[in-house]
């Protein structure tokens, strides 16, 4: 064997790469793995070159090939640890950490990294020690003292979380992320707010990033606690067109996805065409972001039989695989395309498989991502002895809270009065779909009511499940994490007057009401 194959095999891949010519990259990589199979760093970069073509189950294919060979080296651990985030495995990202050697690593930046991405499947508590670690190897590393900060938050210790994210802004002023967090941590008071703090800063910023958005919402949060509503709108409508420019909507993917939706899954479609012997019930809690799917989990996870999973993309990863397409957010028009062709039992087979270790050993399990509302087709056709819990919230406080909340890279519809209203008229068309093509399958859950008597209730909703009835699922006082944006809410008990926080921004908010109008009933 030429012993400078490898290396020259290696070279001509990272070329073919940089120059776009994937499948040629590809055929590189596969001549190393011939050589030399274990070799992580050719399966990583071949499984990306799988997904610039997009054959998404070979991606996958070569990230858990790379997992096998148990790679410790601090590069290959992080891309690896990203690679199982992005194909949503969950045991395997932990299964990476576990060998990984962390405990020998001396880098605050990779440990912090490496936190951040298990927090993302979950677990906070192995976050958290990674980031304490990541506090001895430099106790001056802002990223630390900030994600440090928010697992705090994610765990209800709301004073830590302030002295976390206090200690990354004296380090980096304009770490606006922090400010971000911090806006939110508590109810701001005349007596105690940043909003000097923070319009100083503002100038500091480069206009037009994201770091500019999340100040401008963090100055908005603030100044809407204080009741200094003209230049909360201020920071809002300059917040909301900074992230409209970062992450534009596709108004048309959305409309093609929600016609295809429609009109593939017929009555015929959505009935069960596999019946898979699971060993837990899931429970599916869909709904618009905002509209109060974490206080219903909440209460349903303090039942003694139910394991809150919370927001997971475990059911859009299994309709990925069975597509061999790594779609867009949740659902997109290309995956409805090819998802009439999905082989649903592998569909079940793989999520019941990927989600058993989320339950505990307990015989329900949560899964609460709003938007997988969008799924509910599939999910009935694959899981059919699903539970289905939709949270109906009124209209314009639910747009409301979703203009004036800062997310990643999904919701695009949310920084456009008119986008959002015609997203949510899209919405409500498809759960009325839902509700006609799978009677009696959907609860619709009035948040309303559920704050105004939770007894009663969730009393209705336990029946639903087919759970006996428990005090403990009426009450919020319990331990462990909130890994949403509801996390501060989720601390105190039940809040019953979130109501009409829209108000006193009325005059600015003409393209939403006047889009909303149909779906509001004259109470409104």
């Amino acid at each position: 064997m030429n012993a400078q194959l490898p290396q020259r095999l290696w070279r001509q891949g990272e070329d073919y790469a940089r120059q776009g010519q994937w499948a040629a990259a590809l055929k590189a990589y596969d001549g190393l793995l011939a050589q030399e199979p274990g070799h992580v760093m050719a399966l990583l970069r071949a499984s990306r070159m799988a997904l610039s073509l997009g054959r998404y189950r070979l991606g996958h294919d070569y990230a858990m090939r790379a997992l096998a060979a148990r790679p410790r080296g601090d590069e290959a651990v992080i891309m690896l640890a990203r690679a199982l985030r992005m194909f949503n495995e969950p045991l395997a990202l932990l299964e990476c950490v576990e060998h990984s050697a962390w405990r020998e690593c001396r880098s605050a930046e990779w440990l912090t990294e490496l936190a951040m991405l298990v927090s993302t499947i979950g677990d906070n508590k192995q976050a958290m020690e990674l980031l304490d670690l990541a506090i001895l190897r430099d106790p001056k590393h802002p990223p630390t003292r900030y994600f440090r900060g928010v697992v705090q938050m994610f765990f209800g210790d709301m004073e830590s979380a302030e002295q976390e994210l206090e200690r990354c802004i004296a380090l980096v002023p304009t770490f606006a992320q922090a400010h971000w967090v911090l806006s939110r941590l508590r109810k701001q008071t005349a007596q105690a707010n940043h909003v000097a703090r923070m319009k100083a800063l503002l100038q500091r910023v480069q206009p037009g990033t994201d770091s500019d958005a999340y100040m401008a919402f963090s100055v908005h949060n603030e100044l809407h606690d204080l009741g200094e509503y003209d230049e909360a709108w201020q920071a809002l409508d300059h917040a909301c067109r900074v992230k409209r420019r970062l992450t534009p909507h596709d108004r048309l993917d959305a409309r093609w996805m929600y016609e295809r939706l429609a009109a593939l899954c017929d009555e015929q479609f959505v009935e069960a065409s596999t019946q898979v012997d699971g060993s837990f019930t899931p429970v599916f809690i869909v709904g618009m972001h905002r509209s109060g799917s974490t206080l219903l989990e909440q209460l349903l996870g303090g039942h003694p039989m139910v394991s809150d999973g919370g927001e997971t993309y475990s059911f859009t990863t299994q309709m990925r695989y069975a597509t061999d397409y790594r779609n867009k957010g949740v659902v997109d028009a290309e995956l409805v395309k090819r998802a009439r062709d999905a082989d649903y039992a592998l569909v079940a087979h793989r999520f019941y498989e990927a989600s058993r270790w989320r339950t505990k050993g307990r015989p329900f399990l949560t899964e609460k991502l709003p938007s997988n509302f969008l799924n509910l087709g599939f999910i009935a056709k694959a899981l059919p002895q699903a539970r289905i819990l939709h949270m109906v919230r009124d209209p314009l406080d639910t747009c409301f809270s979703n203009l004036r909340t800062m997310f990643s890279d999904v919701n695009t519809f949310s920084y456009d009065q008119r986008e959002l209203a015609e997203w949510y008229g899209q919405y409500h068309r498809l759960m009325a779909h839902w509700h006609r093509v799978l009677p009696g399958r959907v609860m619709d859950v009035h948040y309303d009511a559920l704050v105004a008597d939770p007894d009663g209730v969730m009393r209705q909703v336990l029946d639903f499940c087919g759970l006996p009835w428990d005090d403990a699922a009426t009450s919020l006082d319990r331990a462990g994490a909130v890994a949403t944006a509801s996390s501060p809410q989720m601390r105190g008990g039940i809040m019953k007057n979130r109501g009409a926080a829209w108000r006193p921004y009325e005059a600015w908010l003409k393209p939403l009401i006047d889009g909303l109008a149909e779906f509001r009933t004259p109470r409104d």
